[in-house]
């Protein structure tokens, strides 16, 4: 019974266990790669890429909202001078006052949003004799410290390009990159977003935002990412382009990674192309170390996947595992929408393998645990379970029928048992009492009945004729038919003659009958019954007797 129960015990813990495994699978806690790791990974990509993407699209808002506020000021400025463009291109010397009031309108952006940087590049400049006056152009520049990670910025910024009389009464600092002017030769914010607007003058400014990796400032030693947008009056006559800058720092204290089991995680905001993540010019966020490496490899691609998630290789030859998502940063009606964007989430192979094989030697433990415990458990309520049956049935052979095994329904089944078995015994010892007197009674009336049959065969005896008396005491004495036709000289005809006249003077329907009495008196010889041996002895007498009749 214990091994029955033991049995049943050890299906239900190894079927737990199997079913726990079985969800892990599902789940891919298991070394796939999949299911549950990839769960992790796709969360913290989703809200990474969705708070970036809650950042750009700021940005893209913003810098159009700007792009009006400028063009707004430098339109009242030129009415106030009372100056046409063409006129107001050819006065230099009036962008200095033009600038304090624009470093306004930058500076409110700037603190009201979470960017780096803020600019603004006028199609005109300072000085347009100078050599390479053409790219050359006047503006402002305002780089903020990096806010904090509450996003509320700080108060002290720094001046890169603009009049340095700026400096002082607005909070702001030179900064070791500072020129007077843009040069614009070849710089993508100036050349992208103009480009757009004279080919398409109908867009709405929403439409020819630009985005690139390539800094205003040459030289920053920093990653960044910029959008331009145009700057046209009324008329649409370009005046210029403004934007804002995110910065690496900026990029960084708002999408750190969070997975606690990989330290060594990266994510990444970069161009793609043509299946391929451009390191050069992505924003990263995560492990120094590991980003410092990515930038150095130029590109990675994906070259495999372990389970669901993807394998990427780097030119000189280092492995990465994650994924990637590709982002839409252009309405799809921008002159911009070709260019492709790809958010990735990557640990090195290495990390990802030493995570893995801690999970599985974890994983491995617990179920050897729960197996360790079930196994543990299942033998104590086995033996738990059979306790009380085994104490009641060595109670029951030592004779105690009395015994009870503490358990409510056994106990009840031993007590009905035994009044089963009471009744039945009474019932028995009745039983055997009344089949007793029955047996005594039938004998004696079998008796009485044999007594009375007796006694009236023999009066019938002296009925018998001589002859029917010789053959009769020939038959007391054990002769056959045939023997007593030969001892009387008589044929065997005769004697079945006088056998019939026998039986119908002693009241016997057949030989066999006759022959039975006969046995019975004969019997009698070798019965220490007095009685019967009297009677034996009378039925002689009276067939001695019989005298001769016809």
């Amino acid at each position: 019974m214990r091994r029955r129960l033991l049995v049943y015990l050890l299906l239900i813990t190894f079927t737990m266990l199997a079913g726990v495994i079985l969800l892990f699978s599902v789940r891919g806690v298991f070394p796939s790669g999949s299911g549950e790791m990839e769960k992790l990974f796709s969360n913290e990509l989703s809200r990474l890429s969705e708070n970036t993407l809650k950042q750009y699209g700021a940005a893209s808002v913003q810098a159009a909202r700007m792009s009006e506020l400028l063009a707004s000021a430098i339109t009242n400025f030129m009415k106030r001078e009372k100056l046409s463009p063409t006129e107001f291109k050819n006065r230099p010397e009036l962008l200095e006052s033009l600038s304090k009031d624009l470093v306004l309108i930058l500076l409110f952006n700037l603190f009201s949003a979470e960017f780096s940087g803020a600019f603004v590049t006028l199609d005109t400049t300072v000085n347009p004799n100078i050599r390479g006056a053409e790219n050359s152009k006047a503006g402002l520049y305002i780089r903020s410290i990096e806010p904090n990670i509450g996003g509320t910025g700080a108060e002290m910024r720094y001046l890169l390009r603009g009049f340095p009389s700026l400096i002082g009464d607005n909070y702001i600092n030179f900064q070791a990159k500072w020129d007077l002017e843009f040069d614009v030769k070849d710089q993508l914010f100036w050349i992208e977003p103009l480009k757009a607007h004279m080919a398409n003058p109908s867009l709405p400014l929403s439409r020819l935002l630009f985005w690139c990796s390539m800094s205003p400032v040459q030289g920053l030693n920093e990653n960044v990412m910029v959008c331009s947008v145009p700057v046209f009056d009324n008329a649409g006559r370009i005046m210029g382009v403004c934007g804002f800058e995110i910065s690496e720092m900026n990029f960084m204290l708002r999408r750190e990674p969070n997975i606690s089991d990989f330290h060594n995680m990266v994510y990444m905001f970069s161009p793609a192309n043509d299946g391929q993540i451009r390191l050069e010019g992505s924003l990263f966020s995560g492990n120094n170390a590991v980003y410092n490496t990515l930038r150095k490899q130029g590109s990675m691609s994906v070259t495999g996947n372990t389970g669901k998630l993807s394998v990427y290789g780097t030119p000189d030859g280092a492995s990465f595992v994650g994924m990637d998502k590709a982002i839409q940063v252009y309405p799809n009606d921008s002159p911009f929408a070709d260019a492709r964007f790809a958010a990735a989430l990557v640990v090195p192979w290495e990390d990802y393998y030493d995570i893995v094989s801690t999970s599985r030697l974890r994983l491995f433990l617990i179920g050897a645990a729960f197996l360790c415990v079930g196994v543990a458990l299942s033998l104590f309520l086995s033996y738990r379970y059979e306790k009380p049956f085994k104490e009641l049935l060595e109670a029951l052979r030592s004779g105690d029928m009395s015994a009870k095994s503490q358990i409510q329904e056994i106990d009840d089944l031993l007590e009905f048992m035994r009044s089963q078995l009471n009744e039945s015994r009474s019932a028995e010892n009745g039983n055997r009492k009344s089949a007793e007197e029955d047996e005594e009674s039938m004998e004696k009336s079998l008796e009485d009945s044999s007594e009375n049959m007796l006694d009236s065969f023999i009066a019938n005896t002296k009925k018998l004729s001589r002859a029917e008396a010789d053959v009769f005491n020939l038959y007391l004495e054990g002769s056959t038919a045939q023997e007593i036709a030969s001892m009387l000289s008589i044929s065997l005809n005769t004697v079945k003659t006088h056998n019939r006249r026998i039986f119908a003077k002693l009241n016997v329907s057949s030989r066999k009958e006759l022959l039975t009495w006969i046995q019975v008196l004969t019997a009698s010889e070798h019965s220490p019954d007095n009685s019967r041996q009297k009677q034996l002895d009378k039925i002689r007498n009276i067939v001695k007797n019989i005298k001769d009749s016809p």
